[in-house]
């Protein structure tokens, strides 16, 4: 390896990796993802996954003969004004839009071992 005149092959080595190093940091803090409000699009997975739920258990009560009255592809999170509270938790004005029309829900979610879920609203 040649060095530039002047500079050791440490120097060199130093200077090349100190901006890595940075950038790595920083890769790793966005993925971490614990900064911030859910997006519309976290939020849409999450009440769809809770429906899909829900249809489970709707559909267990009536001897499988239907699958319930939600359809998750159906839903679609037009809108979300999330507010920081205590313990990780966000409280979000939700506006979702289905084929029966426009409605806003106040909803909370808290990332739990990376993954938003639902936080049963206290209140």
């Amino acid at each position: 390896m040649r060095t530039m005149p002047g500079r050791t092959r440490d120097s060199m080595h130093h200077t090349l990796t100190k901006p890595a190093a940075g950038l790595a940091l920083l890769m790793m803090l966005a993925a971490c993802g614990q900064a911030g409000a859910p997006t519309t699009a976290d939020i849409q997975q999450v009440i769809r996954s809770a429906m899909q739920t829900e249809n489970q258990k709707a559909s267990g009560m009536t001897l499988g003969l239907f699958s319930g009255p939600y359809d998750p592809a159906d839903l679609v999170i037009s809108h979300a004004d999330c507010t920081a509270q205590d313990n990780g938790v966000y409280r979000c004005a939700v506006t979702a839009v289905t084929k029966n029309g426009t409605n806003t829900a106040q909803l909370s979610f808290k990332k739990v071992d990376g993954r938003w879920t639902l936080v049963q609203n206290v209140g």
